[in-house]
């Protein structure tokens, strides 16, 4: 019995050292020429122009903040009606409308023909909710550090499904479409439906008495959210915009491009910090 348990363990230790000489090193072609075209169209219910930006994705290998402008794109931008608008390249990689005109309750489309492709996307533009009050409160908190949280009060339709985007700006801080380093604030109705809301902002320590503050309450479609909310989930998680992201943003553009085009409307209101 001793010697075959002997023989046994021999013979598993031999098949073990075959298997390991018998493994394969695989190398990971990472395609550095794998590169995306990028759109980002916006239509609001201001008057236009609106502009649609086309660009290419950097090298993964050389991941930078310059994204290389795309011209020559032959670009349409059309609504419900039948109203087309083919648009005019201004500067390289940004182009503009010319009689389009966004209008809340209506949908449009964009067809964007570059590099032999083409790419489609539709955005509904909801209709407007207006922000009813703007205050503040100053606010202390327990390391001392004091700031100001500022209140975007306003009332959401009765039907279900409104989604909303909340921009903050103030001249004395950089970057201008955010004061306390959260780009993006969403909100949904889900929980809400048909309530008086109050969204707060937390103001950062650069805000100080008669500081002006500019909201912008965006009234967005279910897409448009869905592309903001997986790009501020891939920012929060990365904690870099310049790092290499672990996925991309949900996308409403079809034939494989990255970016987004989006109808809403806006309603502004501005507050001076006491």
């Amino acid at each position: 019995m001793f010697i075959n348990r002997l023989t046994l363990f021999i013979i598993l230790i031999a098949v073990a050292c075959c298997l390991m000489s018998c493994q394969e090193v695989v190398s990971i072609n990472l395609n550095q020429n794998s590169l995306n075209i990028v759109i980002e169209g916006v239509v609001q219910d201001h008057p236009g122009p609106y502009s649609v930006l086309l660009s290419m994705t950097g090298d993964y290998f050389t991941p930078s903040l310059y994204f290389p402008p795309v011209s020559n794109a032959l670009i349409i931008m059309s609504d419900e009606m039948g109203h087309r608008d083919t648009l005019k390249e201004v500067a390289n990689g940004t182009y503009q409308t010319s009689t389009v005109q966004g209008v809340p309750g209506k949908s449009y489309q964009l067809s964007v023909v570059v590099q032999g492709k083409e790419y489609d996307a539709t955005s509904s533009m909801p209709q407007k909710v207006f922000i009813d009050s703007l205050y503040d409160v100053p606010r202390q908190g327990f390391d001392g550090d004091k700031g100001y949280d500022i209140y975007v009060v306003f009332r959401d339709p009765p039907e279900l499904g409104n989604y909303y985007r909340v921009n903050a700006k103030s001249s004395a801080l950089i970057p201008a479409d955010s004061i306390d380093g959260r780009r993006y604030r969403l909100y949904t109705d889900k929980l809400t439906n048909g309530n008086e809301m109050a969204v707060r902002i937390r103001a950062g320590r650069n805000v100080n008495p008669g500081d002006t503050i500019t909201i912008d309450l965006l009234s967005i479609d279910k897409a448009t959210y869905d592309y903001f909310h997986t790009l501020s989930d891939i920012l929060t998680s990365d904690q870099s915009p310049t790092s290499l992201a672990p996925a991309n943003p949900t996308t409403n553009i079809s034939g494989s491009a990255l970016g987004y085009f989006a109808a809403y409307a806006v309603d502004s209101k501005q507050i001076v910090v006491r």
